[in-house]
């Protein structure tokens, strides 16, 4: 069983998703702005198959390694989300990333510094 403080788990959410070859991934802190949640991650896939594939893994690695926080996914049709308590994770493809602008939504939210901590063989 591992501990995650809500940073930690937004920070190995983006490395999952990175691993799963998604792209353009953005952490926003939305702490003190939001009541409940304290992070969003959002990522772009190529695909909705993709953006699915990439969900149901961060799905598995919270069930797997991050126990104690709930979870629950919702599925568009080319979006998903993750809700992860303090976490919520937004995996869309491009067209439905620009149509949902979270990042206009949330401009006032400080993005924080992520760097995968793995590198991805291409």
């Amino acid at each position: 069983m591992s501990e995650f403080d809500a940073l930690s788990l937004a920070q190995r959410l983006a490395d999952v998703v990175y691993d799963k070859k998604a792209e353009d991934i953005t952490i926003l802190d939305v702490r003190g702005r939001h009541s409940e949640i304290d992070f969003f991650v959002l990522a772009t896939t190529r695909a909705s198959r993709h953006a699915v594939v990439t969900g149901e893994e961060a799905l598995a690695f919270v069930k797997h390694q991050a126990t104690g926080y709930p979870y629950h996914l919702e599925k568009g049709d080319d979006w998903i989300c993750g809700d992860f308590g303090a976490v919520v994770l937004h995996v869309f493809t491009r067209e439905a990333r620009e149509f949902y602008d979270i990042e206009h939504l949330w401009a006032d939210a400080d993005r924080v510094d992520w760097q995968p901590s793995t590198s991805r063989e291409i």
